[in-house]
């Protein structure tokens, strides 16, 4: 073919391109299409229900207290308000150094003291003060990640500890300052050689009877303490976890309180503190390294609710099994598991109102030749990546409602419950608001890249939630591992199940229909027999894969690993089994009507994205091919279905439009040359 020929035939195929058609290119001029227009996600959408009513039952405690809040931040300069397309927003400056973002963050922790946010936090007692200081927290985390890690930093893993681990000479010393942001601590636990595994710590603490005081050493580099939050610069005591040597006998992992630097900041004498550096996020925390060389505490520094240390030397606790003194040692954790629920739950909530409010005023692509463009949330695709996280959003909004209130109603004979329901939640939202964030950030494009619109950021501040207060995976683990322990001593005394939601392993085995139709797939108790025939298989499953490297003669910490794909499937299975039940028991408290209808939809596409996702319902047969093929069907449905309501569902998260972003509301005007110029 000559040069020209091709020539002509590649400008017939643009011309072609241009004019949306085949017809032969016009020998009239091209003609401009009108410039795009923002039109409000509020134009053309309907509200079915009442958006407020929602959200009291979302939010369920203190929303007056979060509102007010809300407030104050809003209102102070010191939080960075800067308007952009003709709204104001208040977020963080992710765009300065860490050592602004650092300062930053100190400055408002002083200003949220300064007016009273924090007070009661540490010396109020029962569950008012504990429910307003988790609804505070949720609003805090809205604003900023980094501010509430410094705040939990603080004031659970610092402060709660010395409340829950020291005695009443502690209480008197340290809990009033710790409230007021006089003394600032911090939670020294992690190694650089040590994370998840706590029992291997190394830092080493001894007795010296006759100076009445513990020595404190870090006996090699791997025993360095390692991203404690708070060190770099800001804490001046921490609560340092060290194993015990009393007359050359390991006790096990203790908590001493140890201060790290004087009145002017600068380390005490035998203490050595480094920073960690920059982070993929959370920058505005100052995570140190500390080493201790023959560091000297006062015998008072222990401790002691747990155990204790005479002045002559002799080592005293009520705890004679070892396991479960370290267990008692780990109490605090638990706190930051709940941090960690509601902290995650809050992340997707703000990521989704960002994405799903753009998507209803961002327009991509016609469907008929110069036809108009088509809203993104339009699509079914759309609704397809972003409709199942919102349903599991909502499900971690109520399951954190539960886990909230074990926490806050918690007691001796519930703390085993509490520890595990946590560690199981902590693993799944934690990993399901990771999966939102990433979907939301693709799903805006190139807007979701652009720090301002807060989403791309909020990938990396939430990302260490993955680890923290301890890995998923090995929280799944630990998840399966009580489920087990359950299972053998019910089996072995003959006794029926009792906590955790297991009560339905007393009875039958639920049989599925062999054929679903819409009707079955939304019925909330198919669905709950569906998840619980998951759960209950899993187990068994598990515990005999347990049983037969047992019978080898091999030891049951080895026996657990051949069998950890078998034993995150159960952890999954119970997380999202306690997620669909407690999603049903909210639901059920709705009266009759619109908005109940909707609470339907939503669960019912929470419970078959769920059994859609996890290949055990195949797996192990309890869906077909054929079913299985239902459920991807229904899901589709049942996006379609929700797409009228998704602005109001957004809406009911009741986060005020400060704490979005541009793209969550006039983008065009936000991107116009007179915002460039500012």
């Amino acid at each position: 073919m000559s040069v020209t020929n091709t020539a002509t035939q590649r400008t017939r195929v643009l011309a072609n391109h241009f004019l949306l058609h085949e017809a032969a290119p016009s020998k009239t001029a091209l003609q401009s299409n009108a410039c795009l227009s923002y039109s409000p996600a509020e134009h053309g959408e309907t509200v079915a229900f009442d958006t407020k009513q929602m959200r009291k039952i979302l939010d369920a405690h203190n929303i007056e207290d979060r509102d007010w809040l809300f407030g104050l931040i809003k209102q102070e300069k010191l939080f960075n308000p800067v308007e952009r397309g003709g709204r104001v927003f208040t977020v963080p400056d992710y765009n300065q150094s860490m050592e602004q973002q650092r300062e930053m963050t100190r400055r408002r922790m002083e200003w949220l003291a300064e007016k009273g946010v924090f007070k009661g936090w540490i010396t109020g007692k029962g569950e008012e003060w504990e429910l307003k200081r988790l609804a505070l927290e949720e609003a805090i985390v809205t604003y900023d990640q980094s501010l509430v890690i410094m705040w939990g930093v603080h004031f659970l893993l610092w402060g709660l500890t010395v409340k829950s681990l020291g005695t009443r000479r502690h209480h008197e010393k340290w809990l009033k300052p710790t409230e007021d942001y006089k003394f600032i601590g911090c939670f020294a636990m992690t190694e650089l050689g040590h994370g998840s595994n706590v029992r291997g710590l190394e830092t080493v603490a001894t007795y010296d009877a006759k100076t009445s005081e513990f020595v404190i050493n870090t006996p090699c580099e791997s025993a360095q303490k390692y991203w404690i939050g708070g060190a770099a610069s800001a804490a001046r005591y921490a609560v340092v976890f060290t194993q015990l040597i009393m007359n050359g006998e390991n006790q096990g992992v203790h908590a001493f309180i140890v201060q790290i630097r004087d009145v002017n900041g600068n380390p005490m004498p035998n203490v050595r503190i480094a920073d960690c550096g920059y982070k993929i996020g959370l920058n505005g925390v100052d995570n140190g390294r500390i080493w201790f060389d023959n560091a000297r505490v006062p015998r008072e520094n222990m401790l002691n609710s747990v155990a204790d240390v005479t002045p002559d030397g002799q080592y005293l606790s009520d705890i004679k099994d070892p396991d479960r003194r370290s267990a008692a040692f780990m109490s605090p954790l638990t706190s930051g598991r709940v941090t960690m629920v509601v902290t995650a739950v809050q992340g997707s909530k703000v990521a989704l109102t960002i994405a799903l409010r753009y998507a209803l005023t961002r327009r991509a692509f016609s469907l008929t030749p110069n036809g108009p463009e088509i809203l993104l949330l339009d699509y079914p695709s759309h609704q397809r990546r972003l409709f199942p996280l919102l349903a599991k959003t909502y499900a971690m909004i109520f399951a954190s409602n539960y886990l909230k209130m074990l926490y806050v109603k918690r007691s001796p004979r519930s703390i085993k419950d509490l520890h595990v329901v946590s560690s199981a939640l902590k693993a799944i939202c934690s990993s399901n608001n990771t999966k939102t964030l990433k979907e939301c950030r693709e799903s805006c494009g190139g807007q979701g890249l652009k720090t301002e619109n807060r989403i791309g950021h909020l990938q990396a501040e939430y990302e260490p939630q993955s680890t923290l207060e301890g890995d998923n995976t090995y929280m799944m683990h630990q998840v399966s591992k009580s489920l087990l322990a359950d299972y053998e001593a019910n089996k072995k005394r003959n006794k029926p199940f009792k906590g955790l939601g297991l009560e339905h392993l007393n009875g039958p085995s639920p049989v599925l229909p062999a054929q679903l139709t819409s009707t079955i797939l939304r019925s909330s108790q198919f669905q709950v027999d569906a998840f619980r025939l998951r759960e209950r298989d899993l187990l068994n499953r598990f515990a005999a894969k347990v049983a037969q490297h047992l019978a080898r003669g091999e030891n049951k910490e080895y026996a657990f690993l051949p069998a950890h794909q078998l034993a995150e499937d159960l952890a999954r299975a119970f997380s999202e089994r306690i997620m669909l039940e407690t999603f049903i028991e909210a639901e059920a408290r709705v009266p009759a009507g619109s908005l109940k209808d909707v609470l339907g939809l939503v669960r019912s596409l929470y419970a078959t994205i769920c059994m859609e996702e996890d290949a055990s319902f195949l797996r192990y047969g309890h869906l077909s091919i054929e079913n299985d093929a239902a459920v991807r069907e229904e899901v589709a449905k049942l996006c379609s279905e929700v797409r009228p309501h998704a602005l109001a569902l957004v809406t009911s998260f009741g986060i005020p439009d400060a704490f979005l972003s541009p793209i969550a509301y006039d983008w065009i005007e936000a991107n116009s040359w007179t915002s460039a110029k500012l």
